[in-house]
């Protein structure tokens, strides 16, 4: 049996009332299955046919948000799906946009220059860029029948920030280490005891610089991710195309929202309003 999560039961309660006042005159806890979203709506009053219509309504729209984002070991990531169709004259403006922000060259809208490549993937369109530091940004903008999917990846690593801040934290403790240990084998006039004092300056200084690199990379790699769902907002009215942008003003939808009590006075009396607020809420 299908479990339905929280946006979908919300649109589904939704489109449920709209179907009921069409004859006659959404959102539960994650985790509600169909059968007891048919149970509150028949105790509410609604037709459970109703239920099963915006269902099947709901699993046609796909199940994908509108936004989504996130991070990798080794990856940001940030998704917009948008409600229009792939238009080509967007996404090369989508491209001249790319190769201000980034600073890549000017040319030609398919093909390849430094540290920039665009090309069309099958029904994918894609660019990706590489800085002079190697960090490597990807941007692949897909149409998905009546609607695009843009999605932006950004390479912010090799491993984990927890991986790394080891990994680098060792590095900057054995530089720290043959410094100390050539400087305390002299001062002290023995080699051996010049050895002992870069062991222990290097568990120090590998213990204080780990962390300390690790809670730097998370940082960075936020900021990073911050930046990618800014790139994403400036992409996504270009990639509406001309047309789009003609007739008005397009966003992306938001993520629907609970709103226990707009969907309960939807409801024709008190008594069946207060009771679907308290078999959602318990």
């Amino acid at each position: 049996m299908r479990t339905y999560s929280e946006a979908e039961v919300a649109s589904i309660i939704e489109r449920a009332v709209e179907r009921q006042r069409a004859v006659e005159a959404g959102v539960g806890e994650a985790g509600l299955t169909l059968d007891e979203i048919e149970r509150i709506g028949r105790e509410s009053g609604i037709d459970p046919a109703h239920l099963r219509a915006a269902a099947a309504e709901v699993d046609d729209l796909g199940r994908t948000l509108p936004r989504q984002s996130g991070q990798t070991r080794t990856e940001v990531y940030v998704e917009r799906w948008l409600d229009t169709p792939f238009a080509l004259d967007g996404w090369e403006d989508a491209v001249a946009h790319l190769r201000m922000a980034f600073g890549a060259p000017m040319g030609a809208a398919f093909g390849e220059t430094a540290g920039e490549s665009v090309q069309q993937v099958g029904r994918s369109f894609e660019w990706s860029h590489t800085s002079s530091l190697g960090v490597r940004t990807r941007v692949v903008v897909s149409p998905r029948g009546d609607r695009t999917r843009l999605r932006i990846t950004q390479l912010v690593g090799l491993s984990s920030p927890t991986v790394e801040g080891i990994s680098y934290g060792g590095a900057i403790a054995l530089l720290l280490a043959t410094v100390a240990g050539g400087i305390g084998g002299e001062a002290l006039g023995a080699a051996s005891l010049g050895a002992v004092v870069g062991v222990v300056t290097f568990l120090i200084a590998w213990a204080i610089a780990a962390p300390l690199v690790a809670a730097a990379d998370r940082r960075w790699r936020a900021r990073k991710h911050a930046d990618l769902s800014t790139l994403a907002d400036d992409l996504t009215p270009l990639l509406h195309g001309s047309q789009a942008r003609a007739a008005g003003p397009v966003e992306v939808e938001p993520s629907p929202r609970l709103d226990l009590d707009a969907l309960a006075d939807d409801l024709p009396e008190a008594g069946e309003r207060d009771g679907v607020r308290r078999r959602i809420r318990g």
